[in-house]
C-alpha cells in the first residue's frame, strides 16, 4: 500500500525550512506528486558554483532537520544557482 501524505502540511513545512536556509529572495516552488508527496525546485544565489552533490546535501540536510520523519514525504528536490538560469 502506498502511503498518502498530507501535501499541504508537508509542503508548507518544507518551504519554511528552505526559506530559513536560503532567505526571502530564494525561489522555492513546491508541487504535489503521487500520494501527496512533495517535489520542490529551489533557485538561490547561495547555490551558485556548487556541485550537484553539494546542492543536494545542503537542501536535504535542512529538510531532514526540519521535517524529521516526514522528510520521507519529499519525493525529490532540485536546486539551481542563479548563475545556471
Amino acid at each position: 500500500m502506498t502511503p498518502t501524505f498530507a501535501y499541504q502540511d508537508v509542503a508548507a513545512r518544507a518551504v519554511a525550512a528552505l526559506r530559513n536556509l536560503f532567505g526571502p529572495d530564494a525561489g522555492i516552488y513546491p508541487e504535489e506528486g503521487y500520494g501527496g508527496r512533495v517535489r520542490v525546485k529551489v533557485v538561490s544565489p547561495r547555490l551558485n558554483g556548487k556541485a550537484e552533490s553539494e546542492k543536494q546535501d545542503l537542501i536535504w540536510q535542512a529538510l531532514r532537520d526540519s521535517l524529521q520523519a516526514d522528510a520521507q514525504a519529499v519525493a525529490f528536490v532540485i536546486g539551481y544557482g542563479t548563475d545556471e538560469l
